[in-house]
């Protein structure tokens, strides 16, 4: 098939031509946003204990708000002495409620299920949820609250997280 003369110039000009019924208009939301993080915490139940640690990981986005994610720490009992160095490995669930660009503040909740590793092993689930201030387009700055609780004994980790995001 054969271009008209007159069709080249049009073809030229809708190739360069933004269609806001494509989404031109529209700010690109990020697929993932990894984390870094300062923990303090204690423990309540059968052994009481004091700790800090740290650690990172990474969230992606299936669904609108939805995300799935994953993250490693570390700890140590620097108060009681009564649990030593020990460490976290999980994976969650969360739903983010605002992950418009344009806004500075992204409240999220989470749901997971994780590992003690290698004085405390045991499986764990946690829950929380905080929010990331956004002060640029890529960088924020994140708070969160964390419970996890251990199948064994009656203990109930809770844990302030303070960290930087990017996306």
């Amino acid at each position: 098939m054969r271009f008209n003369r007159l069709a080249w110039p049009w073809a030229i000009a809708l190739m360069f031509a933004g269609d806001p019924a494509f989404g031109a208009d529209r700010p690109v939301l990020p697929r993932w946003s990894a984390h870094g993080f300062f923990a303090a915490g204690s423990s309540m139940g059968d052994n009481q204990a004091g700790f800090r640690g740290g650690g990172g990981g990474v969230d992606a986005y299936v669904w609108r708000g939805l995300a799935v994610g994953g993250d490693v720490s570390g700890y140590q009992d620097t108060y009681y002495k009564a649990v030593g160095t020990f460490g976290h490995a999980g994976t969650q669930v969360g739903y983010h409620f605002s992950r418009d660009p344009e806004r500075a503040v992204e409240p999220f909740v989470l749901f997971g299920v994780g590992a003690y590793f290698p004085e405390k092993s045991s499986a764990a689930v946690h829950g929380g949820g905080g929010l990331v201030y956004w002060f640029k387009p890529r960088l924020g700055f994140r708070l969160e609250f964390r419970a996890a609780s251990r199948p064994y004994g009656d203990n109930v980790d809770g844990l302030f997280r303070l960290g930087i995001s990017f996306r």
